[in-house]
């Protein structure tokens, strides 16, 4: 008995010993397979952001970068005092949360439409993602010939069916001009939910909804307490991705407005990349990128934190 433990014993260290000889081969191939990634993540994220962070301690001009000066917190300083910092900040926080709940509701609904399974359905799938594919560049163009003041195709219809007088400039206005962006938005960014939400259905569990069905249980309450729940997981991934897109979302704003008329559609992005490249100042623009990340890093942190619990078991 002593005998035959002893063996066992012998042949586990064994076992032990050839394993970890084998993962630790594996560890060396994964560590010299994943080393161009790093390299690359070095150079295209780290390199930048230990830039943007040494520079918003400085006084760095654009047409003098080798003249730098350490200034401390000046910038930081500045930063919090400089109204058009909070002007931008509130434009992005409409801007993102407009796009992502509009855009999300409807994305919902179509997806909810096409699970259904009717004649051509692929079809439909197929050519509802073509505004996602489509550049933002080309969005912004599509939409200024769209809410054109003159011979735009929204004023004429609009104007056709009595519901105005004359054209108006819906990009021209302060007052318009930040919805009709974020309607702009909404159009190219829906088939990303649809996309995601599609595939979460496709993934849920038939057997649950039909229980509820037999259940007598209605199609808003089938929805609402079984449907929706299972969503969950993939609501929290898309609608964090997308924020973080959008408080980025640079082309279609700058293709359009340019962050105007005066300050309407200036969000952070737009008031960075105006104090760097058309006032110089690279040193305030750092800290203004650095007070950017910091919001986003945040706001990822504890949304994904509060929202995710439970939704990813």
């Amino acid at each position: 008995m002593n005998t035959t433990t002893t063996v066992r014993r012998r042949d586990r260290r064994e076992q032990q010993r050839i394993d970890s000889g084998f993962g630790r081969g594996h560890l060396s191939l994964a560590l010299l397979l994943m080393t161009p990634a790093f390299v690359i993540i070095g150079i295209v994220i780290a390199y930048p952001l230990f830039k943007a962070v040494s520079l918003s301690f400085t006084k760095t001009t654009l047409l003098r970068p080798e003249r730098s000066s350490f200034v401390g917190l000046d910038n930081y300083a500045k930063l919090v005092s400089d109204g058009s910092f909070w002007s931008a900040l509130g434009n992005t926080v409409v801007w993102t949360s407009c796009s992502v709940v509009l855009a999300y509701i409807i994305g919902l609904c179509l997806a909810l439409a096409l699970n259904e399974r009717f004649l051509g359905r692929g079809v439909i799938r197929g050519l509802m993602l073509v505004p996602w594919v489509t550049p933002g560049v080309v969005v912004g163009l599509l939409f200024l010939f769209i809410y054109n003041g003159e011979s735009g195709l929204l004023n004429y219809v609009l104007k056709s069916v009595g519901i105005l007088d004359s054209f108006q400039a819906w990009l021209g206005q302060p007052s318009t001009a930040l919805t009709f962006l974020i309607l702009a938005c909404v159009w190219n960014q829906v088939p990303f939910y649809m996309l995601n939400i599609l595939a979460g259905l496709s993934s849920m569990p038939t057997d649950i909804i039909e229980a509820g069905r037999v259940d007598g249980a209605s199609k808003w309450q089938r929805f609402w307490h079984i449907t929706f729940p299972q969503l969950r997981g993939v609501t929290v991934i898309s609608t964090a991705l997308m924020t973080i897109w959008n408080f980025n979302n640079f082309d279609l704003i700058w293709s359009t407005t340019q962050g105007g008329p005066i300050t309407a559609t200036t969000t952070l992005v737009v008031y960075v990349y105006r104090t760097a490249f058309e006032a110089q100042n690279l040193g305030y623009a750092g800290a203004l990128g650095v007070a950017w990340l910091l919001i986003l890093f945040v706001f990822a942190f504890f949304y994904i934190r509060v929202m995710a619990k439970g939704a990813l078991k």
